[in-house]
This record gives structure tokens, sequence and C-alpha cells, in this order.
């Protein structure tokens, strides 16, 4: 069992105090990120007025540096309803990664699956609201299910559309010109039969154009992922270590939630790959004040090092001062 994440991004307009608690930098290895801290408007416990309050930090960031930030996004919530504001910078440790081009087809998802998805996005956010066992759910099947029963029941719901329209859902994942529906049909193809065509569709998927549709297919593959070993071996993890350098923070986010599960067994290669390949992206993330979103890097990180797997679970959740003095004398 594990909180419920969320459609997208973990943005609920509305929920917040409306205040920032924490702002966490990412991609800024070679950058003095004191000195950004200083000539940014915005600090903790300012009010956050959403785009207004981005626009200031882009402005800031763009005249200190000649560069804008690769990303610039608000996440909600602490304990408190409080917002994290985490900023990309174009730092060496900010990496381009690829995507796909945009598809140009006209495939359309039902109208009965519009209607059912906007349905899940209203008992979804009101499942968190609640929070308690509300905002928990259930992944051991492959695909999420809340123990909200309101949420649970339309999520059975698309349980049923996803088994007679798997056709529909990749067909509109691979050509559909509209981002709204690729996002609804790669959340739909997570509650479909597991399959070879199923993860190949969402890894492909993981490398869309949109955010958001890139967002629910890796979050799609890290339930499949959690569900049982041999569906995790099927999902080729090297193009999720690439994903840490990301500019975009719901790239790194993700990508270090999917790899979390990927890396369990501590397979040997997978763990040169991230040392190699993603070090100073993983260490930046693990820094977060903010802890459940620096915990998978935190693991990511004392796995590398060769800390015992129930300790580092304990440490990962506090301060990440041992889990990287580990990693400097492994």
């Amino acid at each position: 069992m594990r909180r419920i994440a969320l459609f997208a991004l973990v943005v609920l307009p509305g929920f917040g105090r409306d205040h920032i608690w924490d702002v966490e930098f990412f991609g800024y290895k070679d950058i003095d990120v004191a000195e950004i801290r200083k000539v940014i408007p915005v600090h903790e416990g300012d009010a956050f007025a959403g785009e207004e309050t981005k626009d200031k930090v882009r402005k800031a960031v763009t005249a200190s540096l000649g560069h804008e930030p690769t990303d610039v996004t608000a996440v909600c919530c602490n304990e408190n309803r409080d917002f994290v504001l985490f900023i990309g910078l174009p730092g060496s440790s900010n990496r381009s990664f690829a995507y796909n081009g945009e598809p140009t087809g006209n495939s359309r998802l039902s109208d009965g699956l519009i209607t059912l998805d906007d349905r899940l996005k209203k008992a979804h956010d009101t499942a968190v609201q609640k929070g308690g066992e509300s905002s928990r759910e259930d992944d051991s099947n492959g695909y999420a299910l809340s123990l909200d029963p309101a949420l649970r029941s339309l999520q059975m719901t698309l349980r049923q559309y996803a088994l007679a329209h798997e056709d529909e859902l990749l067909r509109v994942l691979e050509s559909s010109s509209d981002p709204r529906q690729r996002r609804i049909a790669g959340q739909a193809l997570s509650y479909a039969n597991k399959s070879a065509k199923q993860i190949e569709a969402l890894v492909h998927t993981a490398r869309d154009v949109d955010f958001e549709v890139r967002n629910n297919a890796i979050r799609a593959l890290g339930v499949l992922a959690l569900s049982d070993t041999k569906t995790a071996q099927q999902i080729p993890a090297g193009s999720f270590v690439e994903m840490l350098n990301s500019g975009t923070w719901s790239d790194r986010n993700k990508g270090s939630f999917l790899l979390y599960t990927l890396s369990r067994d501590r397979n040997p290669p997978l763990l040169a790959e991230l040392r190699t390949i993603a070090l100073d992206s993983l260490i930046e993330m693990a820094k977060w004040r903010d802890s459940p979103h620096a915990y998978e890097a935190r693991v990511l990180l004392g796995r590398i090092a060769g800390i015992p797997e129930d300790r580092l679970r304990q440490l990962a959740s506090g301060p990440p001062d041992v889990i990287l003095d580990a990693l400097q004398h492994q």
C-alpha cells in the first residue's frame, strides 16, 4: 500500500494554503545556487500566486544567468497544504532528453471514456482531500486501486473498459494529435491486462512530447513493476536513467519513482549505469529538504553505496548525510 500518486503533476488548485513551504533546485552543477537564491524574489513563507510567482522566478534566473530556468514547477502539498517550488537550472547536470515527435493523427477516444476520466479526477481529488486510508492505494495487481470506495469503483469501471478496448487505447496513444486524448489513453492502458504489447507502448510513450502524457505512462510502468518481478524485468531501465538528468521536474520525479523499483534487486550493471550517468542529478535530488520527493533518489544512492536495504529505508526518510558519506567511501 502507498499514497495515491496523482494523474499528472501533484498540483491541486485550492488544496494548499497558497504559501511556499520550500524552494528547491536541480540541474545546478557548476552554478552558484546560493547566488540564485539571493536574486529570485520568491522565498519560503511567501504567498504563492501561481503563474505570477513562476514568471518572477523565470525573469530573475534569466537576468542572473543569461538563460531561462529549464522548469519552474509548484508541487502541492506538504502536511500543512503548502507548496514546494522546484526550479530547474541550466547547469552541467542538466542534459537534453530526446522526446518523440508530436503525433498528427485524428484517432479519438469514446465519449464514454472521456466522461469516466472526468469522474475519476473528481473522485481522486476528493480521496486525497479526505486523507487517511482514502488517500492510499493498492498496486499489487499491476494497476492502481484506491482504498476509497467511490474512487475504487470508478477504477474498476476503467479496468473493464481497458480490457474491452485495448486496441482503441493503443491507437490513440500512438497517433492522436490531441495531448489530452493521449493522457487519458495512457492512464486507461495501465488498467489493461499485463502484456509485452502494453509495456512496449508505455515505454515508447514515456518519451511523449507532452509532459503529462509521459508522467502518466511512467507512473503506469512503475505500478506494473511493483506488482511482480517478472513484469519489472521486461521494462528497459536505460532510458529512465537518462531521464534523471532531464531539465523537467516531472521527468526526474517519475524516472526516480520507476528506477526505485527496477533497482530493487540491486542489479550491478544498472547500479553502475546510475553512478556513471546520473550521479550528480541523484545527489541534487537527495539533498531536497522535501523528503517524500527526495526519498527515491536517496534509496538509489544508498543502493549504489551498498547500504543494506533495511537500514537504507530508515536513512532515506531523514537527512541524506549518512548516505552521501557512504557513497564517498564506497
